[in-house]
């Protein structure tokens, strides 16, 4: 199971956000295509910063920096305060607290100088959070109570509610459930009147959490309300509350003994956790599975996981976890008849035991002598208060003078580091961005080159040595009326080698087609697609059809269009060779923001994260082809135990 910590962690990250919402992809498109354009303002980028704080911190930040930069030149810091908040998010998303700490207290200091309460009442709360997670539920409860009398004279439904969930999670770690309970139903309520996505399945998560404790034991319950919350962060993207979700599902049906279930959405957890690299998430969740397996009988598998766990732990310096893997790991092995191995987990199972033991009679021992030392010297300035009245001023001056210095060069050692690390990122992040620019540029410059270089082939081909042939062939066929005093034999071999010459010329002009169809140039997409389909597939046993929508009678930029055609026409060369396919479906589609071309064939498909695959000429062509105009490839099973190949290109 996983300790209260982590459990307050993950549900931490998602009240951090005040004010968040979801973009949808195509608002997301189109503030990137604004950011390509070299148009984009302090407005653009900070709505970045949402699109991105979730799943990608990093680029996050690095958009943040850029809002920041528009703000200096512009004059205009209005959004600042928001900005900073925002960059908060992402550091806390990182887990990198005093970084996000940082941020926050920058926007509560610019929110207090702009007069921007929504700001203030926001900094006040994710900073009331991040004390919260250091275990100082005082200065939490302060910061809190101040957002919410913001909130509450602002009108801000959403900021209210996350208030309310704040006590009602501080109540549940007290075990006051009854009372957590309620101030959940508060926080839900206004959430739902809100329309708030994110904090109502927030709220959802947090009922079923309460639902699950031993206080309160209604696992059926619980299972309803993660239900409830999977749909909406599944169609938020909201990938750590959708890992954390899985997590909690598979815990129950643990309990239940539904291993199956269980099994299945603690795999699903883990693979989240592993692509969003969150080490200590999925450090429990292996140890999780591990427990699955035990109830499987299935030692060494478990056995497998529990290794896996507890390198996690260490790495996180879990003691808590490890102290329980190593038991766990102890029992295995015993069950497995590896004594030996056994006999050393116990050992360090007890040793870490002792030293936890150790470590909290230490803090009790020094408590207690902070106590006595407290007692005596108040004693003794009771009985000497006069003659060391002023002595005492004097050392409380001088050690304010010395705490004040220390502060004061702390905070500027940790200001300077802080700002070494924005600015390092912030050359980094150019510097990437430069670096893939660049490599745009020279990809859609040779893709271009090549294009030029075919045209100039074709043209030459089909206007030079076709004529040429052509017109050859024209002499020879009047000459040959000519030819009567042949013999039977010379007049036959004469005239197989004028149809010799024929299919040359035929031959000749097929490819002159294939490197730069006419129909292409000077019809367009949707014929020269049927052309090409008809020429490659037509003769074959292979049934094809092609449908298309919104885009008849339409003209797009040229290397659209020619891209476009050129992927079509690897795919359908790799069906051809490869798939063993008997029925093939072309579509082509405008939406309002994409060229869409969906390539799907009914054959044996092929395993995309194989290396080999990766690596081919041909998909690669295709991969190369649709970065160069901004696109993207996807590839899928097809329903029919195929490949759907799926490409999208953004409409300018």
């Amino acid at each position: 199971m996983i300790c209260p910590t982590h459990v307050r962690y993950f549900l931490v990250l998602v009240f951090a956000l005040v004010c968040g919402f979801a973009n949808g992809q195509s608002k997301t498109d189109s503030l990137l295509h604004v950011h390509n354009s070299g148009k984009a303002d302090a407005t653009t980028y900070a709505d970045l910063i949402w699109a991105y704080v979730f799943n990608q911190p990093d680029s996050a930040i690095y958009f943040g920096n850029r809002a920041q930069e528009c703000c200096e030149k512009t004059g205009v810091d209005s959004l600042l305060g928001s900005i900073y908040n925002r960059i908060g998010v992402a550091y806390d998303i990182k887990s990198m607290p005093d970084s996000a700490l940082y941020w926050y207290g920058l926007a509560l200091e610019h929110s207090l100088k702009s007069g921007n309460r929504k700001t203030e009442a926001g900094a006040l709360n994710n900073i009331g959070l991040i004390y919260w997670n250091r275990g100082k539920a005082e200065e939490a409860i302060d910061h809190y109570i101040r957002s919410a009398e913001i909130f509450e004279e602002i009108g801000n439904l959403i900021g209210l509610g996350n208030t309310y969930n704040n006590i009602a999670l501080i109540l549940y770690e007290d075990n006051q459930l009854e009372k957590s309970q309620r101030y959940n139903r508060q926080a839900l309520r206004i959430r739902k009147e809100a329309a708030h996505d994110y904090g109502i399945a927030a709220s959802y998560s947090n009922f079923a959490q309460l639902y699950s404790t031993e206080g309160m034991m209604m696992l059926d319950s619980a299972i309803y309300y993660l239900e409830l919350a999977i749909p909406i962060k599944q169609k938020l993207n909201d990938q750590f509350g959708l890992a954390r979700s899985y997590h909690n599902l598979g815990d129950i049906y643990l309990t239940l003994n539904r291993l199956d279930e269980s099994l299945k959405y603690q795999k699903m957890a883990l693979a989240i956790q592993l692509r969003l690299g969150n080490s200590e998430g999925y450090a429990s969740t292996y140890y999780n599975i591990s427990a699955v397996y035990k109830a499987l009988g299935d030692d060494r598998t478990q056995l497998a996981y529990v290794d896996t766990a507890e390198n996690y732990a260490k790495e996180n310096n879990d003691l808590s976890l490890l102290w329980k893997v190593f038991m766990t790991k102890a029992r295995v092995l015993g069950r497995l008849k590896r004594f030996e191995e056994a006999h050393s987990y116990w050992m360090r199972y007890d040793n870490l035991k002792d030293s936890v033991v150790s470590l909290e009679r230490s803090k009790q021992v020094e408590e207690l002598e902070t106590r006595y030392r407290t007692a005596e010297q108040e004693k003794e300035i009771a009985d000497k208060k006069t003659s060391l009245a002023e002595a005492k001023l004097k050392l409380e001056n001088r050690n304010k003078w010395i705490f004040g210095l220390l502060g004061g060069l702390a905070s500027f050692l940790l200001l300077g580091f802080a700002l070494f690390q924005v600015y390092r990122r912030r050359s980094q992040a150019e510097k990437d961005a430069a670096l893939i620019s660049e490599r745009e540029r020279g990809l859609k410059a040779m893709i271009e080159a090549t294009e030029e270089e075919r045209k100039r082939i074709a043209k030459d081909l089909h206007d030079g040595i076709v004529q040429s042939l052509t017109g050859l062939s024209l002499r020879l066929q009047k000459g040959f009326s000519f030819l009567n005093s042949l013999s039977e034999n010379d007049k036959k071999e004469f005239d197989d080698s004028r149809k010799m010459l024929d299919d040359s010329i035929a031959e000749l002009r097929t490819i002159s087609h294939q490197m730069m169809p006419r129909v292409l140039s000077e019809m367009g997409l949707i014929p020269a697609l049927d052309d090409m389909l008809n020429k490659s597939l037509g003769n074959t046993n292979i049934k094809y059809e092609f449908e298309h929508h919104k885009v008849e009678g339409q003209r797009f930029a040229e290397n659209v269009e020619v891209s476009l055609y050129r992927i079509c026409q690897e795919l359908v060369n790799n069906i051809i060779k490869h798939s063993d396919a008997k029925a093939v479906s072309v579509q082509l589609l405008k939406t309002k923001t994409h060229l869409v071309l969906v390539v799907e064939d009914n054959g044996k498909g092929f395993n995309f994260d194989d290396g080999a695959n990766q690596n081919g000429i041909g998909l690669m062509n295709i991969s190369s082809r649709a970065k160069a105009i901004n696109g993207e490839v996807n590839y899928q099973p097809s329903p029919e135990q195929g490949t759907v190949a799926t490409i999208r290109i953004p409409l300018a």
